[in-house]
């Protein structure tokens, strides 16, 4: 039997400028970005970002970057100065958007009050999602005015913070101060700190997935949580009686466990 070659390995050469812009790349844990504030790349996928994280249907890539491409849109904020007949005439693969600009318009308009780490999970901040977002305002930033108070060393006593998320933090606020008074000149606003049923309150669900039931947990102040630990308040499960890994870790732990419909009662009712 003929020995099969051996197949060398393949390296790849680590870029080190951005295709879009020329910018020096830099690593930020495992990712290689770009920071250029007029890569194009960037510009388009902060639009993107914005769009996605605060919940905005129907704006899909190619309606950001064309409108990027033009120049009118730069900043997500530029999006709430868009018209009817200003988005009804940009061109996708030779059609006009036409009729379907009122509605993307709606839907934008539709999201202009958000919690407050909705907001500012979605600004783009580097390593510093809208779960984590939600860490800090959690523990007792809920509002703009104290995040821009807080030091790196007051966040980085956050738990599951630590001093690299805090230095992020911190200055990724700070450079983004200038975006944020934006959106809120054009009439984005943020929800007032909330003090409802379940604020302290952490939560998971078992069994299913609701992005409504989620919506409506953080809406009362309670936080979600993807498992289960002795922190855990409560398990929301589909099945309160069942025996799944989740739900036996819950009762071992003094979880309380909760079915569907009890969950939305104490949160008012199903939207």
């Amino acid at each position: 039997m003929t020995a099969q070659p051996q197949q060398q390995p393949e390296y790849f050469e680590i870029p080190t400028e951005c295709p879009e812009c020329s910018t020096r790349l830099k690593f930020e844990g495992e990712y290689l970005v770009c920071r250029g504030l007029d890569c194009p790349a960037q510009v388009a996928g902060a639009i993107k970002r914005w769009v996605t994280k605060i919940g905005v249907l129907q704006w899909g890539d190619s309606i950001i970057e064309a409108l990027c491409d033009t120049g009118r849109v730069k900043t997500p904020a530029d999006l709430y100065t868009l018209d009817d007949d200003e988005l009804s005439d940009v061109e996708l693969s030779g059609r006009k958007v036409g009729g379907s600009a009122k509605i993307m318009l709606d839907n934008l308009y539709g999201k202009m009050e958000l919690d407050l780490h909705v907001f500012v999970g979605a600004l783009g901040i580097p390593l510093i999602s809208r779960s984590m977002a939600k860490t800090i305002v959690d523990a007792g930033y809920d509002t703009l005015s104290k995040m821009y108070k807080a030091t790196e060393s007051e966040v980085a006593a956050i738990p599951g913070l630590g001093t690299t998320k805090a230095k992020a933090f911190v200055g990724g606020i700070q450079d983004k101060i200038t975006l944020i008074n934006s959106l809120l000149q054009e009439g984005v606003s943020v929800k007032k700190p909330s003090t409802g049923p379940l604020k302290g309150k952490s939560i998971c669900m078992t069994g299913f997935r609701d992005p409504a039931m989620t919506d409506a947990i953080e809406a009362a102040g309670g936080t979600v949580k993807s498992g289960v630990s002795k922190k855990l308040d409560i398990l929301v499960a589909q099945d309160p009686s069942s025996t799944s890994g989740k739900a036996k870790k819950a009762r071992g732990y003094g979880v309380k466990i909760m079915g569907i419909d009890d969950m939305w009662t104490m949160l008012g009712g199903q939207p």
